[in-house]
């Protein structure tokens, strides 16, 4: 029987890093005047890195480029916020014993890499409680999730739930922790059979890199020039190779690498010329982006002494809701506290409350996070509060969302995604993996996409005396 079990809430962010300040070291200055390299990579987060890795491994000229200032993408850690390293995107080590970026990691002497053990600390209304409730509930709806019968089903997944599990205290927040929580969608809007379809990944449990997941990718792909500031407009593929206009100019090169978030395919801000073929743009629209932020809370020590929260306890506080009557997309959140014995602490908020509240503000993201604790931890929590941080993705014009999931009955596009197109345009990116949602999936395809271009352009010839060109 095929089963799969992705990782427990909140840990498929894709959001899916590398230090402020060595994100934005200086790199070799690449100039479009040695044009006409090999190769362009479009997107300079961990897919585009990898790729642009691979080729310079095997010997290929290429110029990766990206439109944020710095490189990483999603995957960004900041150490200016809180004085201490602090994921703003991608977090989670997934699939830990099977994630080859942790094993790398691992054998680095000045990184710190763990695997989690789960804790959880579990609050209705004002009164710490032992959890079944949730927990129960929790699991019964992973089971039908992930059990065979439902997961072939490209279907929303709100309709496979029987009503009687609906009518439960705890739905709303059980329903939040599998759905918004973690594949950053709401349950009306998420299929079984994205999972059940297209994931491949390996591996048990989860981790965190102590100096955060960014120094971890930033440090592994150092050597990887990316021209930043750079915004790719258009592609023109109708002639030899491929012309990639920008705002700095046009870059000529035989084939490229498109590595951008589904967000941005999906806008719209690249355009193709010619365009592509019509089920490539069906894919576009039917794996989207959902939406997925951290509303960071830097607390006092005595806080987490006080109320006796251990390093990476998970907090799960009751959503108030009218029983018998779920929502769609219940207000609630989902928290890492103590994150690996900081001071600091991960309120995550997805699905379309998630996107309502984005769109509000920082200030509105606080004071619903403050509420909550308010309630759970009495009317004096203020005390304990030093500052917070909110992310936006869903606002960052490069990105335009967390991480991807295919709306129901969309799941067999994924696979479109990741085909070449005239071999000339090959994609990557985490929403073409088999382990979506994920930086080390991100990762895998940058390499697979460089290795069937040069496989493809073997057979074309395209490199025969092409030698290596180096950044000006």
């Amino acid at each position: 029987m095929k089963r799969i079990f992705m990782n427990r809430i909140g840990r498929r962010q894709f959001i899916k890093t590398s230090l402020s300040g060595l994100a934005l070291v200086a790199l070799p200055r690449i100039s479009f005047a040695q044009s006409n390299p090999d190769v362009v990579v479009i997107g300079g987060g961990s897919s585009g890195l990898a790729a642009t890795a691979e080729l310079m491994k095997q010997g290929k000229s290429v110029i990766c480029i990206d439109a944020m200032s710095r490189k990483g993408g999603r995957a960004y850690t900041d150490h200016s916020i809180f004085g201490i390293p602090y994921d703003m995107g991608c977090h989670w080590l997934h699939n830990f014993s099977g994630n080859h970026l942790a094993k790398w990691g691992k054998k680095q002497k000045n990184l710190t890499i763990y695997k989690l053990k789960e804790k959880y600390v579990v609050y209705e209304g004002d009164k710490r409680i032992k959890g079944m409730k949730m927990g129960s509930l929790w699991g019964k709806l992973e089971n039908l999730l992930y059990s065979e019968a439902n997961a072939k089903k490209d279907v929303p997944f709100w309709d496979l739930i029987p009503q009687k599990l609906k009518e439960k205290p705890w739905f709303d927040s059980a329903q939040q922790a599998i759905g918004a929580c973690s594949p950053a969608r709401d349950l009306n809007n998420l299929t079984p059979n994205d999972d059940w379809e297209n994931w491949t990944g390996k591996g048990k449990g989860d981790g965190f890199c102590t100096e955060g997941y960014g120094t971890l990718l930033h440090q592994l792909r150092k050597d990887v020039p990316v021209k930043v500031k750079t915004i790719a407009k258009e592609i023109k593929w109708d002639g030899d190779g491929v012309k990639v206009e920008t705002n700095e100019g046009t870059i000529s090169a035989k084939a490229c690498i498109v590595t951008v978030s589904q967000g941005v395919l999906g806008s719209g801000k690249i355009k193709f010329t010619p365009a592509l073929p019509n089920i490539k743009y069906e894919a576009f629209d039917g794996i989207t982006m959902g939406s997925y932020n951290h509303i960071t809370f830097q607390l006092k020590d005595e806080f987490y002494e006080e109320f006796k929260i251990k390093p990476d306890a998970y907090l799960s506080m009751r959503i108030e809701s009218n029983i018998g009557e779920p929502s769609f997309s219940p207000k609630g959140s989902c928290a890492t506290m103590r994150n690996q014995g900081t001071n600091i602490s991960y309120f995550d908020v997805g699905g379309q409350f998630g996107k309502d509240l984005e769109a509000e503000g920082s200030e509105a993201s606080i004071d619903f996070i403050k509420n909550r604790l308010r309630k759970a931890f009495g009317s004096d929590f203020d005390k304990y509060f030093i500052k917070a941080h909110v992310t936006a993705w869903g606002k960052n014009p490069w990105v335009l969302g967390s991480y991807s999931g295919a709306i129901p009955g969309k799941a067999k596009l994924r696979k479109v995604l990741k085909e070449s197109v005239g071999d000339k345009i090959f994609f990557a990116g985490e929403a073409t993996s088999g382990q979506m949602a994920t930086c080390h999936g991100a990762d895998l395809t940058g390499t697979r996409a460089a290795k069937e271009l040069i496989k493809k352009a073997k057979v074309a010839q395209w490199f025969i005396n092409s030698p290596i060109k180096k950044a000006s």
